[in-house]
């Protein structure tokens, strides 16, 4: 079977929660998860055919917390490949051809510069690191989830792709606001992420599924990509010192199946839910036949937060950080100087501006210094950014950074360069305008 023929043909059922029951199993607080996978084989295996047998189409593996720098906090840093490549290997030996393996992998947890200290090539490399090893223990599927910061899912994104050529779930956790914890709509994300290549785009924790339809609702409005919904089994209570979930699994399984008519294709669910609430879900909705994606052709641009549409280019009002024209930015360049960029930047928040127009192009320094100032000021504006540039190394390296879907400027300026520009835009899903800024 191959799974992106399947998810157009019909509704797949993912399976439930992996932490609650390894719990029930006895997992302790400080105690590493994916050690089972070593050390408890078998009790893994249970989780995973009592997924299967309850009618999972699609089990996750147990490596979600498996990057090197979670494990680093138990000492198994240096266990990274084994424990994930263990987990993955035992799901595929109970999988078997009745279904699929996704490989689970979240977060890092830290925040991108500068909130935080994590950088895109810290992240790509523990990304890369923890790919390789699911895919190399036969995953079919790469699903990153419980994400809460779209610029960490675009990291993630471009290591899987260039990494392995399996299928990648990228799914989001948002708040109550109806955004994630770093301020994206899902609108905004399914926008990014489907142009950035990812298979399918999902919602996972954060709520129950009655809390979820208003998310997935916004998500269709990108249309083009089906979406994978994993809701919780209703909000955690603490009942006699132990975490307990009140959903009723027929419940559950009716609301869930809401999700069908706005693209959800694969459909299961996350903290709380046991093999009984995967047994209601395929009794609802299992094998059920959809239509196909339908494309919407909107031309926008974003940042982290803030979507633009760009159909009409002429009305757009645009800040400019052009360095090419502003002879002090560029004697600071010149001098590796950042503090004027910075100062620069900040002289643009609170504008009422659409867009950002940057270029760097004739400030030398090196092929990564349009990208190093598009990192600093996108830390700050939160508007979306237009790069314009003649170099095709310069422009890869900038939108590997950026935290949404850029604009990059194709005209008659740099027309010897346009069709490796254009091959670049594509790569990283951005717009190409042919204006003059």
């Amino acid at each position: 079977m191959d799974f992106i023929e399947e998810i157009n043909k019909r509704v797949l059922v993912y399976d439930g929660s992996k932490g609650y029951l390894l719990q029930k199993m006895g997992l302790k607080g400080g105690e590493c998860p994916e050690l089972w996978n070593v050390d408890r084989k078998d009790e893994v295996k249970k989780i995973y055919t009592s997924y299967r047998d309850a009618g999972a189409d699609v089990i996750q593996t147990n490596t979600f917390q498996g990057n090197r720098y979670q494990l680093d906090k138990y000492g198994l840093g240096n266990r990274t490949y084994e424990l994930n490549y263990e987990g993955t290997k035992l799901a595929k030996e109970v999988m078997g051809t009745r279904g699929f393996v996704a490989a689970s992998i979240g977060p890092v947890g830290r925040l991108f510069e500068p909130s935080g200290d994590l950088t895109f090539n810290e992240a790509y490399s523990i990304y890369k690191e923890q790919v390789m090893a699911v895919a190399d223990g036969g995953a079919d599927i790469i699903n990153f989830e419980t994400f809460t910061d779209l610029a960490d899912m675009r990291v993630a994104l471009i290591a899987a792709k260039e990494t392995c050529d399996l299928p990648v779930i990228c799914s989001m956790a948002y708040e109550e606001n109806g955004r994630t914890m770093m301020g994206s709509d899902p609108y905004l994300v399914t926008e990014v992420l489907k142009s950035l290549g990812a298979d399918m785009v999902g919602v996972n924790c954060s709520f129950g599924p009655e809390h979820m339809i208003g998310i997935v609702t916004e998500m269709s409005r990108a249309g083009g990509i089906f979406f994978s919904v994993k809701p919780n089994a209703g909000l955690p209570e603490i009942v006699n010192g132990e975490v307990t979930y009140r959903a009723n699994p027929d419940n559950f399984a009716n609301l869930s199946q809401k999700f069908i008519t706005f693209g959800a294709r694969l459909i299961g669910g996350c903290c709380g839910t046991t093999p009984e609430f995967i047994k209601a879900i395929k009794e609802k909705i299992g094998d059920t036949e959809v239509y196909k994606a339908v494309s919407q052709d909107r031309i926008i641009i974003t940042s982290l937060t803030k979507v633009i549409e760009v159909e009409k280019t002429e009305n757009l009002r645009i800040g400019h950080l052009n360095v090419n024209k502003d002879a002090e930015l560029l004697y600071a360049l010149k001098k590796g100087s950042m503090d004027e960029i910075i100062d620069a930047v900040m002289d643009l928040i609170g504008s009422d501006y659409d867009a950002v127009y940057l270029n760097v192009d004739s400030a030398g320094g090196g092929k990564d210094l349009l990208g190093r100032v598009l990192d600093i000021a996108q830390g700050y504006v939160k508007d979306p950014f237009i790069l314009e540039t003649t170099s095709p190394e310069a422009l890869e390296y900038a939108l590997r950074l950026y935290r949404g879907k850029a604009g990059v400027v194709i005209n008659d300026s740099n027309k010897n360069y346009q069709e490796e520009l254009m091959e670049v835009a594509g790569l990283y899903g951005s717009t190409i305008l042919n204006i003059t800024v």
